[in-house]
């Protein structure tokens, strides 16, 4: 994927995240767009270009909720880094596999992200964790496996039996 289209979609998404997605929030909680989008974007790539791309797109997120900035850039940046290590070609190539990609990172997000928000009470982070974070992860990995689901269906190639490439 080009530079621009990166960026164009991340725009989108960036959009998409801040004006539309509370409407289809389920018991508060709504799916974490620029996360799935930071897992399709880094799964196959290297370590350094992932975290410039967690970095930018952490940093695009702090600008639309400028009280922790920085916050989303280095727990982007972290995850990133991780993802992309993980899932560097060495585990299948699968919709599920992503999707507990997704899973996995918005809960570690929210591991970081928590503590800063709640200024380091316990209580509020486990509240959070316990109230928010789960379901909220679980949607975000709901929805990824929908879109990788449905972009994986969208570029299937079609081969007919008895038929040559």
């Amino acid at each position: 994927m080009n530079i621009a289209r990166i960026i164009f979609v991340a725009l989108v998404v960036f959009v998409i995240q801040m004006t539309a997605i509370h409407r289809i929030a389920v018991a508060g909680c709504a799916p974490d767009l620029m996360m799935i989008l930071i897992v399709s974007l880094v799964l196959e790539r290297g370590p350094v270009p992932a975290v410039v791309i967690g970095f930018l797109l952490g940093f695009l997120q702090d600008l639309g909720n400028a009280s922790f900035l920085g916050m989303n850039a280095l727990s982007k940046s972290v995850l990133s880094y991780g993802v992309s290590r993980l899932g560097g070609g060495l585990l299948p190539e699968n919709v599920l596999y992503k999707g507990f990609i997704i899973f996995a990172a918005c809960l570690l997000n929210d591991i970081i992200v928590l503590p800063i928000a709640t200024s380091f009470s316990i209580g509020e982070i486990f509240v959070s964790f316990f109230r928010y974070s789960l379901l909220s992860a679980l949607y975000s990995a709901l929805v990824g496996v929908f879109i990788f689901g449905l972009l994986e269906l969208l570029t299937r190639r079609v081969v007919r039996p008895g038929v040559g490439h």
